[in-house]
């Protein structure tokens, strides 16, 4: 057979064509955890469009029809023997699908596996966060018996602690080292976030207290990681078992909200609520940029006005006292 320097772009698989995106995408240095997430949502649409077929075939219609499929996915549940109803996917979670599956498709396209189209993202309703409630943040913040407890029950209150006072992603939290802890300026080194730029946050009082106390108790080098498996201080937590622990944690403690990402939801809320600043809560949450700080103020914009007549310069005159404004 003749040798030949082109290629049959249109034969290609979408494994195939999924395989070349991941190459590229770690090129580009991705992180392995945004690898991790295109990794499990793609296996979705290849799921329902299948890993053997070409991608030449993939239309409007294709993604149409996926996202037809997606509504009628039940959601996973954590107990498969549970008789809890069958609970299908979010308009916001099939939008994320989708979402992932253009930027997918984009490269497939740029690379000529198949026609171009423009994958459009359905929209749909932003619900309000979730958040723990003051009930729940009691029993999750009750410290349990040193005396009696058990090493993951203790590791998993100062989790608590620190997820409620940092609003750190689950990834961060599992690459903390101990050395990132500065007891002297009261600081903390966030090295692993998702944007790839390094930041440093203000550390709780009360949080260092807790650190300073279950160092006492974990003890390690500074290299070491800060929450360590209980069978071997070496070994930090991998992102699935950090979050089973938690959900465990919380169910043992009667709190049906399991999910690590809703502290970052209480603490934006918390944080609004008591008068922080938007471009402060930017930075301490790792967002590029202030849009979703703003998510959060149209979400939580009725609790907004709690403290509202408060911080209005108008309520002085209302008492007939005036306030000083220097120049």
């Amino acid at each position: 057979m003749k040798m030949t320097m082109q290629t049959r772009t249109k034969e290609k698989t979408v494994q195939a064509a999924f395989d070349e995106f991941l190459l590229i995408k770690r090129n580009e240095n991705l992180s392995e955890d945004t690898i991790k997430d295109y990794s499990s949502i793609f296996a979705f649409f290849m799921d329902f469009y299948g890993k053997e077929s070409l991608c030449k075939e993939i239309t409007e219609d294709t993604v149409q029809d996926y996202i037809a499929y997606l509504r009628e996915k039940p959601k996973k549940k954590n107990n498969p023997n549970s008789d809890s109803p069958t609970e299908f996917l979010s308009s916001a979670t099939i939008a994320t699908y989708v979402r992932h599956l253009r930027a997918v498709l984009n490269v497939f396209m740029e690379r000529g596996y198949m026609d171009k189209f423009t994958v459009k993202v359905p929209r749909f309703d932003k619900e309000v966060k979730e958040v723990y409630t003051s009930a729940e943040l009691d029993k999750l913040l009750e410290k349990p018996d040193l005396k009696t407890c058990s090493f993951s029950e203790y590791r998993n209150w100062v989790m608590t602690n620190y997820f409620l006072s940092t609003a750190n992603r689950v990834s961060t939290a599992i690459n903390l080292k101990i050395k990132d802890l500065d007891f002297v300026e009261d600081r903390i080194y966030l090295r692993k976030v998702k944007n790839k730029n390094a930041y440093i946050i203000p550390m709780n009082k009360r949080l260092k207290k807790v650190f300073i106390e279950y160092l006492s108790y974990r003890k390690g080098e500074s290299d070491d990681y800060l929450f360590c498996s209980e069978n071997d201080d070496k070994k930090p937590l991998s992102r699935e078992s950090a979050k089973t622990a938690i959900h465990r944690y919380n169910s043992r403690r009667g709190v049906a909200k399991t999910s690590m990402h809703i502290y970052r939801n209480t603490f934006a809320k918390f944080y609004l609520l008591h008068g922080g600043v938007q471009m402060n809560l930017k930075t301490i949450l790792g967002h590029k940029t202030l849009s979703m700080v703003q998510e959060y103020v149209n979400m939580y914009g009725k609790d907004l006005d709690i403290n509202f007549d408060v911080c209005n310069p108008l309520s002085e005159y209302d008492e007939g006292e005036r306030v000083l404004m220097t120049k």
